[in-house]
């Protein structure tokens, strides 16, 4: 590296033919036009879940659940769980199709497996995805139990705390969605220079948080 600017590493190339060509397309946009044109569309999908996530957080999009809490009395909380029928999730389900797709691709295609999971993008591209899973899993668990299934009798004490633990969990999973705009930096070179610098600076940072 240079002033600045990052040095190109010779990476091998998949022995296969085929495996050549699709490492080729998902992972080096400049090597021909249809690459490019697979960059243009992850990197628009990467924005428009970046978007959705922002949209989330607006109070004009959130749905809230009203309880009863004494006879006269309602309490009304923002409910963590998404709606499937809700757009936000229909577009979100939409984009992990492409990320989960890009990312089956990328690892069948890749010379090296070990060395895909040991590559920073790829463990990025991986969290950030696992958030979804988790929160389809919730939401099938919903739906569960608002077909009235017979079940062992909780407690309600048991049922606020199991309540609890599955916003807290939802609520660091809403964060590590976060986690996609690193996305970005597989397409750009200067979030890539920003992310070395930061990797670079990191014990200065970490000694200027101590003394904060």
């Amino acid at each position: 590296e240079d002033e600045g600017f990052i040095k190109e590493e010779e990476k091998p190339l998949p022995s296969n033919e085929r495996k050549r060509k699709l490492w080729l397309l998902f992972e080096y946009p400049e090597s021909s036009q249809a690459a490019r044109v697979v960059a243009i569309i992850s990197v628009f999908v990467i924005l428009l879940s970046i978007v959705i996530f922002c949209l989330e957080t607006l109070p004009e999009f959130k749905h809230y659940k009203v309880f009863n809490t004494t006879t006269n009395g309602t309490k009304i909380e923002e409910d963590e769980v998404p709606d499937i029928t809700d757009p936000f999730f229909l577009i979100e389900t939409l984009c992990i199709i492409w990320f989960t797709f890009e990312l089956i691709v990328r690892f069948m295609a890749c010379p090296n497996k070990f060395n895909f999971f040991r590559d920073v993008m790829n463990i990025i591209d991986i969290i950030a995805i696992i958030p979804y899973f988790i929160t389809l899993a919730t939401v099938v668990a919903e739906e569960e139990d608002k077909l009235n299934l017979p079940r062992a009798p909780v407690s309600p004490q048991d049922k606020s705390t199991n309540q609890a633990m599955s916003l807290a969990i939802l609520r660091v999973i809403r964060l590590v969605r976060v986690f996609r705009i690193f996305k970005l930096s597989r397409h750009s070179k200067g979030l890539q220079i920003l992310g070395r610098t930061l990797k670079a600076s990191m014990r200065e940072l970490g000694l200027l948080i101590f003394f904060l």
